[in-house]
């Protein structure tokens, strides 16, 4: 604390040596050459003040010469004060010593019995360690018999359930052949009761012709017999049309369903091949969305280029404005300095040379103000054709983007009546290929159907009642397959109903795509055409008031070449009277050197004084900086001495440099200085620890280091 105050009080010190030089230097410069006998009086009155001033300025550095005399001294006593709590913390520290010694050699008595003791602990936990792996075998020995009775018993599990699954297969099959059976048993007993029934009608047929053969009957019976005779064959060749009829209708049931498959199959490739036309037209729908997004997006980016560019011109023409603004405000301000001038030349008539330089300088910045005006009166004009050609080649481009949108506008909606129309063609070529193909099968199924029932016709009867049970079966899968056919029939009907539907948004929102673009076309073109008019009617203006601008500098040329005569006119007036007014001047400046030579000597004495002083200041400042460096090393210092601790033997158990374990013959040695515990090799050397203590002590290697060193 006391060394910063030091410190804060040097830094004031030093701002108030810096604003008494600059005091000086004040006073140096206002010792300029004056009238005669005001200067004199003003001269000593100055250097009185200046001397009262140094003398203040000594009374002040001698008071802070014995200030940091007093410091020093209080930091001497402060040291000798520390090096007195040095010398008692090192009493202190021998003392401790001793007692460390002392509990060392009991706590090594005591670590004895403990490894002892930690020795017995470890023999019987080997013991305990073997007997429990022991143990642990065994578990291990039976936990795998116990996994294998497992496996094996979880095998037989598996083996009996296969077992069951082929009992219940085998009693399945047999019931199925016990019905089969059963069914060839029913079948065989109608038969042979229609063969017996047969046989029994052609045995009567037989006795009957017996009897006709034996009797020979009148011609009355014999008409009536072949009569009964007609009326059997009759009968039979009914049964067998019948019969073959039957046969006709179940070929053509299956012929049907045949039928029905292959359209079942041909409308579900034409549905996957309609979904994969939506798809496609999906696809095409929403890349021609992206298209129009993209030509969207393209408009606004050129909308926008095109409003950024027209902002600009909007910006340079204000911009042009504004100079063309600031210069008259310009030639207004230099008209009013000739008037001023004008006024001036008037009054002060006793200052030529000042007038002549203003006069001179005025002149030349009119003249460059006039040529940097003619120049940028040209740059304007080239500016101007500039902005007229890029305004040219904007309406070009405007008018090209324009084109180019109508013409991919075009494109667009001629792509998508082509899509609309191709997709209509191909709808309608494939149904119409689908209805050929309709009728293709149903001709060629009746040719077929007839084929094969003049080759069906020879087959047996028997055959009836499976005809009739596979009608049975046959029945209701017709009528789902037709069910089918309507839903599916419908759902396509549905179908072509959303496309056409979509077909027609996708219309709509390209026609109305084209009115949107239509209508923006127009606004810019409105927007465009007043711009022109805009463009035009500033440029007008701009022509006026360069044609004005032009006028007044003519007019200010030739007010500045009157003037410039009249000045000429009166510079020679001028001439003869400043000629007198100098010879009296060079005499007053000759007195007025001659005292500032004297002022000047003085002022070199008092400066040489102020930097002896500084030097001394200087000289005062860097021992007050060493001395504040040692006070921090011996702050460092004490906090190390502060920070350190006696280890405890119980806490550690292994050298802090090697890392050795210690032992009944690896014994523990404390270093003296840092107070860490080292094997023997690592703290064998020793040095001088403490100033009050003479003998060398056993010390670490790196505290070894920083002692000798």
């Amino acid at each position: 604390m006391h060394l910063a105050r030091e410190n804060a009080f040097l830094c004031t010190q030093k701002a108030e040596l810096k604003q008494k030089d600059h005091q000086v230097a004040t006073l140096c410069d206002d010792l300029i050459p004056r009238s005669t006998n005001d200067d004199v009086d003003v001269l000593k009155r100055e250097l009185i003040t200046v001397q009262q001033r140094m003398d203040e300025i000594s009374l002040e550095k001698e008071q802070e010469v014995e200030k940091l005399r007093f410091a020093l001294i209080e930091n001497y006593q402060y040291t000798e004060k520390l090096n007195q709590l040095e010398n008692i913390f090192n009493q202190n520290l021998l003392i401790y010593d001793e007692m460390i010694n002392e509990n060392t050699s009991r706590i090594e008595i005591g670590i004895n019995e403990i490894k002892q003791f930690v020795k017995l602990t470890r023999e019987r936990k080997e013991k305990f360690q073997m007997a429990i792996k022991y143990m642990r075998n065994c578990l291990t020995e039976n936990q795998a018999q116990i996994e294998q009775l497992k496996q094996t018993n979880i095998q037989l599990n598996n083996d009996l359930e296969q077992r069951k699954e082929t009992n219940d297969k085998l009693i399945n099959d047999l019931q199925i052949e016990q019905k089969q059976t059963n069914s060839y048993r029913y079948q065989i007993e109608s038969q042979t009761n229609e063969i017996h029934e047969l046989e029994k009608t052609l045995n009567e047929l037989q006795n009957e012709k017996n009897q006709l053969i034996q009797t020979k009957i009148d011609t009355d019976e014999n008409d009536e017999r072949q009569n009964l005779f007609q009326q059997i064959t009759q009968e039979r060749n009914q049964y067998e049309q019948q019969t073959k009829e039957l046969r006709i209708q179940i070929k053509q049931i299956n012929n049907e369903r045949q039928k029905i498959q292959d359209e079942f199959d041909h409308i579900s490739k034409q549905y996957l091949q309609i979904t994969h036309e939506k798809n496609q037209l999906h696809t095409d729908q929403t890349r021609l969305n992206h298209e129009i997004d993209s030509l969207r997006k393209q408009l606004d980016d050129n909308n926008n280029d095109k409003k950024q560019e027209i902002e600009q011109l909007k910006t340079d023409l204000i911009e042009q404005n504004n100079r063309f603004e600031h210069e008259k405000n310009e030639l207004k301000q230099t008209i009013n300095q000739h008037e001023q001038i004008n006024v001036q030349l008037n009054t002060i008539q006793n200052e030529k040379n000042n007038i002549e330089q203003q006069l001179q300088t005025t002149l030349s910045q009119l003249n460059i103000k006039l040529d940097q005006k003619d120049d940028y009166i040209k740059r304007l004009s080239t500016v101007i054709h500039r902005a007229y050609k890029i305004y040219q080649h904007l309406q070009q481009n405007i008018h090209t983007n324009q084109i180019n949108l109508l013409t991919i506008i075009e494109q667009a909606e001629q792509e998508s009546q082509s899509i609309r129309s191709k997709t209509l063609e191909q709808i309608r070529e494939e149904f119409a290929n689908y209805l050929t193909i309709v009728h293709t099968i149903i001709t060629d199924s009746k040719t077929k159907l007839e084929k094969q029932t003049e080759i069906d016709n020879l087959k047996h009867l028997e055959q009836k009642q499976q005809i009739e049970k596979q009608l049975n079966t046959i029945k209701p899968e017709y009528n789902k397959l037709m069910k089918e056919y309507h839903e599916q029939k419908q759902k396509f009907e549905i179908q072509l109903g959303e496309l056409n539907h979509n077909l027609l948004q996708v219309s709509e929102s390209l026609s109305n795509a084209t009115q949107t673009i239509d209508l923006q076309r127009e606004k810019y073109e409105k927007q465009i055409k007043s711009l022109e008019c805009e463009l035009e009617s500033r440029t007008k203006k701009h022509e006026m008031q360069l044609s004005a601008l032009t006028e007044n500098l003519a007019t200010v040329r030739s007010e500045l070449r009157t003037t410039n005569e009249k000045l000429s006119n009166v510079d020679q007036i001028k001439s003869d009277k400043t000629e007198a007014r100098l010879v009296v001047s060079q005499d007053e400046r000759r007195v007025l050197l001659e005292r500032s030579l004297a002022s000047e000597s003085k002022n070199e004495k008092l400066l040489f004084e102020n930097n002896q002083l500084t030097k001394k200041n200087t000289d005062l400042e860097s021992a007050l900086q060493e001395i504040a460096r040692e006070y921090q090393v011996l702050q460092i210092q004490t906090n190390k001495l502060n920070q350190r601790r006696w280890l405890n033997d119980d806490d550690v158990y292994d050298c802090m440099k090697c890392k050795q374990t210690f032992s009944v013959t690896q014994r523990k040695h404390h270093c003296r200085n840092c107070g860490n515990i080292f094997c023997d090799n690592c703290s064998s050397k020793t040095a001088v620890v403490a100033a009050s203590s003479k003998k060398p002590q056993r010390v670490c290697d790196q505290c070894y280091k920083d002692l000798t060193s």
